[in-house]
């Protein structure tokens, strides 16, 4: 506890704030970053959940696409797209980023990304302890078998349900991002599983999310039929490479590297300012990384 006072400290002295980063980017980039946000947010929740754009030309042209889960109501997408737009306070904090959330993803660029295989990805899992391990190794396969499947879908999304009898029912939900190619979808997804399996291993419930393809998978069904899903808060957004933190275990992967899982403790009090502090954490490191990013400008 002591220690997360410390850090706690340590981050309020020493973090600087993104405020006023407007100069980072140029007026003309700033303007055509709003445009693409708007047209991202507004057309997401019209169109299955789905939608790539650019806005612009020469170096001040930004690409951006947006995507939702695909079991959750238009309402919930627009909602959760809605909160990532509320994060950008007047201007993007550079000219590129990503963002993931259990809900939603959403990237931006100056540079054309549509249809790349994007290695920025989340894993994560609750504290509702471990399964039978043959109950999870067949929870597993189904898995193993919506990578398959999936790329083949009008939509590049499946779900599906395995009855495992005295262990009752596992549920699972795999998407791609539409703009992939079969075989590409088909890699992510199984890269996904291969990454993430030590760490999620004999969980009940876990997620595994990026911007090029997502998966989730648990043995309550609420959470994966359609209909009107509840939504978390954001996750917030961060820098393509940059991890999120969430509650439970988490660990991800991407451009930066790997962090190992984290765990939030008992504690409400503990747990609300171990958020904050990783919450800033990252908002430093996007501070950083921007530093250098303006060279290209």
């Amino acid at each position: 506890m002591v220690r997360v006072v410390l850090l706690t400290l340590l981050f309020l002295i020493t973090l600087k704030s993104c405020h006023g980063k407007c100069s980072n980017v140029s007026s003309s980039f700033n303007t055509n970053f709003r445009t693409l946000l708007d047209l991202l947010t507004k057309n997401a929740p019209l169109r299955n959940g789905f939608y790539e754009t650019s806005v612009g030309n020469m170096s001040d042209q930004v690409y951006g696409v947006v995507q939702c889960k695909a079991n959750i109501s238009s309402s919930n997408c627009a909602n959760c797209l809605k909160s990532y737009t509320e994060t950008f306070d007047g201007c993007p904090e550079g000219r590129s980023m990503a963002t993931i959330s259990t809900f939603c993803t959403l990237k931006f660029s100056d540079e054309y990304f549509f249809g790349v295989w994007d290695n920025f990805s989340s894993a994560s899992f609750g504290h509702n302890g471990l399964d039978n391990p043959l109950a999870f190794s067949k929870g597993y396969l189904m898995m193993q078998d919506l990578a398959s499947t999936v790329p083949d879908q009008p939509l590049m999304y499946q779900a599906t349900d395995i009855n495992l009898g005295e262990d009752g029912k596992r549920y699972g939900l795999a998407q791609c991002s539409r703009n992939l190619s079969k075989l590409n979808c088909q890699n992510c997804l199984e890269d996904r599983l291969e990454n993430y399996r030590s760490y999620v291993e004999n969980r009940t419930g876990w997620e595994i999310l990026g911007i090029s393809c997502s998966m989730w998978y648990s043995n309550v069904s609420d959470a994966y039929s359609p209909g009107e899903t509840a939504l978390t808060p954001s996750e917030g957004h961060v820098p393509s490479g940059i991890p999120t933190v969430t509650s439970g275990g988490h660990k991800s992967h991407g451009r930066s590297g790997i962090w190992s899982s984290i765990s939030i403790g008992t504690s409400i009090f503990t747990a609300l300012l171990a958020i904050h502090v990783f919450e800033m954490l990252s908002y430093q490191v996007s501070c950083q990384i921007l530093s250098t990013s303006t060279n290209r400008l």
